[in-house]
């Protein structure tokens, strides 16, 4: 049995926890660097409380990394020395050097990184993934994604050189689907509220071109008003649109030309089962790749690079010009 330790105690761990305990795992214990945290988990769900990480590294076979981006890459360099299998929250890092050395230590000793970018484990996007994949639109041309919402209240979110703003923190969902979707990103361009000094109000508009051509809009909200989310997809191809909108209570709508090409089929292409819950899904999908080879969906490359367009982003809101992502790195 799979032995799981988990560095940071707060919300995102809890949800994390949740997924580990439908697995055939067990849950050694909790490190954090606030002692107290830690062990109101072990009372709360069973298991040790750490004082220190090397020490938690010693007793467990997989490290799940559920800390703020701006402090993962002690705790993933400690657990690919100590030749342990990594889950780490997005985004994978704060800064593109330290999300380079990251991804290297990590092949460097053989272990598997898996950064939690869960976008493509939510059972809409998953869906609309494969009517791509299937060829159902045709050659997808344009995507559009929105993720919006109200400011949470945190240290680590107000401090934009520590969250990278609603761009890097919010956005990385966004940019991550849609290089899942239409491949590599050639250059972006941003317009955003990031640096008007009103953290509790970003919001930003983030174009992208693809290097197959296609174009992608995403747009990233802070200023939406309390208790409310959106999220939305739409993708246009050339045989058809791919639609979904969380404020609508309906599935993946597919629409394609009909052959008669004087009107529309409309195909409900519906999620899976309302009770999967996308992050259970992605642990899971992680067990499975450890206990019997299946490729990861999420890549240590695909985080690599959610990091570096987000950060490229950051840089054209900064400059107000579009960066060429081969081009790239950030400024210290």
């Amino acid at each position: 049995m799979k032995r799981v330790g988990i560095v940071g105690a707060g919300n995102i761990a809890r949800v994390h926890l949740a997924g580990w305990q439908r697995l055939p795992v067990e849950i050694v214990g909790y490190y954090d660097t606030v002692p107290a945290a830690a062990q109101r988990f072990s009372e709360e769900y069973g298991g040790q409380a750490f004082a220190d990480l090397p020490t938690l590294l010693n007793q467990v076979d997989i490290v799940d990394i559920c800390t703020p981006a701006h402090v993962h890459k002690e705790s993933v360099l400690a657990a690919a020395g100590a030749g342990r299998a990594i889950v780490c929250e997005k985004p994978l890092a704060r800064h593109l050097r330290d999300a380079e050395a990251m991804v290297e230590a990590c092949a460097t000793a053989g272990v598997p990184l898996f950064v939690a970018q869960v976008v493509r484990f939510f059972p809409e996007f998953a869906k609309a993934k494969a009517a791509i994949d299937s060829g159902a639109i045709g050659k997808p041309g344009v995507i559009r994604t929105t993720r919006a919402g109200a400011f949470i209240q945190h240290p680590v979110f107000s401090n934009f050189d520590l969250s990278g703003g609603v761009i890097l923190d919010v956005g990385v969902h966004d940019i991550d689907f849609q290089r899942w979707c239409m491949g590599e990103v050639e250059r972006v361009f941003t317009r955003s509220l990031t640096f008007a000094g009103i953290p509790e109000r970003d919001h930003a508009l983030i174009t992208l071109r693809f290097t197959g051509g296609a174009v992608g809009h995403i747009e990233v909200s802070w200023a939406g008003p309390p208790r409310h989310w959106r999220t939305r997809i739409e993708i246009a191809g050339d045989g058809g649109l791919l639609e979904w909108d969380r404020e609508e209570p309906k599935p993946v709508t597919q629409v394609v030309a009909n052959e008669a090409g004087d009107g529309h089929i409309r195909t409900e292409l519906s999620p899976l089962a309302p009770d999967d819950d996308p992050y259970a899904a992605e642990l899971a999908h992680f067990y499975d790749h450890l206990t019997m080879g299946t490729p990861l969906r999420v890549t240590p490359h695909d985080a690599l690079m959610g990091v570096k367009v987000g950060l490229a982003a950051i840089e054209s809101a900064r400059t107000g010009k579009p960066v060429i992502i081969a081009e790239f790195d950030e400024r210290e």
